[in-house]
């Protein structure tokens, strides 16, 4: 699901009108373990009921299971774990690490300027013209080696956590993540690259049959020029939508499953189109309830996106309309019947009266 709560939703992406035409050739099946890896850490701490929450214990077993298996040792996220946990609960701002990654050009980037979060840039402006070369030389000596993008996202990511306790976390954060990345991870998805393969292909399969022409029409009003979804073993359920701008371009990242089988693939595309429909479903919550943000919660924008995705494929795929209702019901193995599941679906993701015709007139201009 969507990782935006109302006003605070990644202020540092601002969405602007596209001045192109979506072309589906832009749309990019993808893997990433360097994404991956992000993931896998946030899979460690347990938030229940938050959009954001990963933590699955069959996720962590098989984790466990794996690194029995190549003899890996204890890692310093096994050990930090508890305490990283009790602090991500108690400061809800550290959930934006969910979308932080693709504010990074790459992975390097991304770990050192967690870790270089306190490091004060010495503007040509501060500096002192009675130092002699000698003695700039020598403070400029504990400038670390930046890679990439970190030196413009340091002061993004200070902007987004002023606070103290924010920044101990996330330099723990980091050291854990790429201690993790290490030992553990890469090897491991080394291991599994052919099991990895199967389950893009089964996605791939499934796109080119059914999914592109059903998230089509969505992605044609979606003011996005290029999708970039990435196949994500860590992901069960709750996928990952953030929408980048570059220059006149907007990018969209999708974070889902990486499906383990044929009907997991349909589920995975389920996550992919639910993200996609937020791109117009925020925008029609935010036209419908006013100038004020602050009265609207996150579960506004979930629920007008399950309803709207309910009415596209009642209407134009019923064959789908089932399995997506059981699958964001948690209910893959009920045998209720189709307006029972219906009315569960319902009842479960409230949407007003006037914000439903609101959305039912947004299907039906597809």
């Amino acid at each position: 699901m969507n990782t935006r709560s109302g006003p605070e939703a990644a202020p540092f992406f601002l969405d602007q009108p596209s001045t192109r035409t979506f072309d589906p050739r832009e749309i990019q099946i993808l893997m990433n373990p360097d994404i991956d890896i992000v993931y896998h850490t946030l899979a460690y701490f347990s938030v229940p009921g938050d959009p954001s929450n990963l933590f699955s214990p069959e996720y962590i077993q098989q984790i466990k299971k794996a690194k029995q298996n190549l003899e890996t040792g204890e890692s310093k996220l096994d050990q930090l774990s508890p305490q990283l946990e009790k602090n991500y609960r108690q400061m809800p701002s550290l959930r934006f690490l969910n979308l932080a990654p693709f504010m990074a050009d790459d992975y390097a980037s991304f770990k050192q300027a967690l870790s270089s979060i306190d490091f004060n840039f010495r503007s040509q402006e501060d500096e002192d013209t009675r130092e002699s070369p000698e003695e700039r030389k020598a403070k400029s000596g504990n400038t670390p080696i930046l890679f990439g993008n970190s030196r413009r996202l340091i002061p993004l990511l200070k902007n987004r956590f002023p606070d103290p306790a924010e920044h101990q976390f996330l330099k723990q954060f980091a050291e854990c993540m790429d201690d993790e990345r290490t030992q553990f991870y890469k090897n491991y998805r080394e291991v599994r690259t052919e099991l990895d393969q199967q389950g893009y292909e089964r996605f791939l399969k499934f796109w080119t049959a059914d999914g592109l022409k059903m998230i089509f029409p969505w992605a044609q009003k979606s003011n996005v020029n290029v999708f970039n979804i990435y196949l994500c073993p860590v992901i069960k359920r709750n996928g990952r939508g953030v929408p980048v701008n570059q220059e006149q371009r907007v990018l969209f990242n999708i974070v889902a499953p990486l499906p383990e089988s044929s009907s997991q693939a349909v589920q995975s595309f389920f996550v992919v189109l639910h993200e996609t429909t937020h791109r117009l479903t925020d925008t029609l919550v935010d036209m419908r309830t006013g100038s004020h943000p602050e009265t609207r919660g996150a579960a506004i924008y979930e629920n007008a996106a399950f309803y709207a995705d309910h009415i596209y494929l009642k209407n134009s795929f019923p064959q789908y309309d089932v399995p997506y209702m059981k699958f964001f019901l948690s209910l893959d193995n009920s045998n209720m019947q189709a307006a029972q599941l219906e009315s569960e679906f319902v009842k479960s993701y409230p949407v007003s009266d006037a914000l439903k015709r609101a959305i039912e007139q947004l299907v039906q201009s597809l």
